[in-house]
């Protein structure tokens, strides 16, 4: 590449070199970009989330549940490795003022009626999912800003694999024709 970007004058060199050299250069140039900007979006992934579980543990609330009925396997036994991997359903009832509220919720295979359970509700006492966790939400930020410095590396990659094999397509093209130009009488044209 410093061959096809130097300044000297050198006869093996064409013009395609000097511009895959360009591109080459302009593309890395990309892909480090790619680096601080995924950890920007990072960043701003994680500040937006943040501020939504916190707006989210603001408005909802924790509430006792007791299940009304017995847990129903939603996998058959057949398909599952372990008990730990059992996964039931049952009814649970919960109570925000005088309004009683009911909703089939995930339980573990061992519950049984009568338990009782913590569900989150909004104001209103519908059931909604808890906020998330400082955690979670920091994992999510950072699998989202690794995931699109991945993608644009491959990407930055993968134009630099095709560059160079495009340039060298082009070049071994040129020679075959400069060299049967000197097979049938030419001259070397020094280019």
């Amino acid at each position: 590449m410093v061959n096809a970007l130097g300044v000297t004058r050198n006869p093996l060199r064409r013009p395609i070199d000097r511009l895959a050299a360009g591109i080459t250069v302009l593309l890395l140039m990309a892909a480090l970009i790619a680096v601080p900007v995924a950890g920007m979006l990072g960043a701003s992934l994680h500040t937006g989330l943040a501020q939504r579980a916190a707006e989210s543990a603001a408005t909802t609330r924790p509430v006792e549940a007791v299940l009304t009925t017995g847990p129903e396997m939603n996998i058959p036994v057949s398909e599952v490795y372990s008990n730990d991997a059992l996964s039931s359903t049952a009814v649970a009832e919960w109570r925000t003022g005088l309004r009683t509220h009911s909703a089939t919720i995930q339980v573990p295979a061992s519950a049984t009626a009568g338990e009782t359970v913590t569900v989150w509700v909004d104001q209103a006492g519908n059931r909604v999912p808890p906020p998330a966790s400082p955690g979670s939400v920091l994992t999510s930020a950072i699998f989202a800003a690794l995931l699109v410095l991945l993608v644009a590396e491959l990407t930055c990659f993968a134009l630099i694999a095709a560059t160079q094999n495009l340039a060298r397509r082009i070049g071994m093209r040129a020679w075959e024709r400069e060299w049967l130009h000197l097979r049938h009488g030419g001259t070397w044209s020094q280019r």
